[in-house]
């Protein structure tokens, strides 16, 4: 069995410095990786558009990019697993709060804002005023995310929005002549709910408005197949949050308790495969065949800090 853990590798330049910290609040995780063999696979955002996660998901199902497309493309049917028309093109808008610096704006996704149902239908009423002034159209509301139809001529990028909110959305923000029309409605829409109804009371409570979103996908369902595993892969995801914070220290609070939780269990089987994602690198850490004490006397069971410290 696959067990993929996401968000356990730590960005490269603080990777070295937590590597003790981790290895002490998950004892079994790393013991298991100082008897494994590690492939380091780099996939760099700014080329795949996604998280390695994604990434790794997306493969799980032999996405397929078509023309021009990224891997991000195939997010739209991947998170929409439900479309009617296998080649039509998924496109999503997901609900995000932007919050703006002196110098940079950051975007926190809908994950992070906890969005009601009725939070989203009142948003979404209102955004129809707003795309009915632009060559998009809304199809479909969901909670966190709904469908909209792009004109078929318009050729936009698709960057997911868990690797915007990992940076400074200043950096991801599409400039070329094409996504000028998609930047003029997102920017419609965060003054069309700048004083909305719903961020008031949002406001009110002390919780990060809905004052934007973020639009990504355009790859058909007909682009990723049926996962065909025996046994599904277990998903590990309850680092991901802190890891795109780069919240260190919840980040290992959160590893304690996996480990105390999880792991213990888990791990138990030696001859299960691990995935292992972070920013820009994602690790298959397959079961080594050398006994343990050899291992230890070639000094082999370190080996996982060479990978994990890149």
């Amino acid at each position: 069995m696959d067990i993929v853990i996401s968000g356990i590798l730590p960005h490269s330049s603080i990777a070295s410095e937590l590597a003790r910290q981790a290895a002490k609040a998950a004892p079994t995780l790393f013991q298991k990786l100082e008897n494994s063999k590690g492939t380091v696979h780099l996939l760099d955002p700014n080329e795949t558009g996604c998280t390695p996660f994604e990434y790794w998901q997306l493969e799980h199902h032999q996405f397929t990019p078509a023309g021009q497309q990224n891997h991000a493309a195939g997010l739209g049917p991947l998170y929409s697993p439900h479309s009617h028309n296998r080649d039509q093109p998924v496109w999503l808008l997901e609900l995000a709060h932007i919050a703006l610096g002196a110098s940079n704006a950051t975007l926190l996704t809908a994950d992070d804002l906890v969005i009601s149902e009725s939070e989203s239908l009142a948003l979404f009423e209102s955004a129809q005023v707003v795309f009915s002034e632009s060559p998009f159209k809304l199809l479909q509301h969901g909670t966190c995310r709904w469908h909209i139809e792009v004109p078929p001529d318009m050729v936009l990028p698709s960057l997911s929005p868990n690797v915007i909110a990992s940076g400074y959305l200043n950096n991801w923000w599409p400039q070329d002549a094409q996504s000028r029309l998609l930047r003029k409605l997102l920017n419609a829409l965060q003054v069309e709910w700048h004083e909305h109804p719903v961020n008031q009371e949002r406001q009110q409570k002390n919780r990060p408005l809905i004052n934007g979103a973020w639009v990504f996908g355009g790859a058909t369902p007909s682009q990723l197949q049926a996962a065909t595993a025996v046994t599904p892969p277990r998903l590990l995801q309850q680092l991901e949050t802190s890891h795109r914070k780069q919240d260190w220290g919840q980040w290992l609070a959160i590893l304690a308790k996996l480990e105390q939780d999880v792991f213990s269990p888990l791990l138990a089987n030696k001859d299960d495969r691990l995935v292992l994602t972070g920013y820009d690198r994602l690790v298959v850490v397959t079961p080594g065949r050398m006994p343990v004490w050899l291992g230890k006397l070639l000094n082999r069971n370190q080996q996982w800090k060479d990978w994990w410290c890149q």
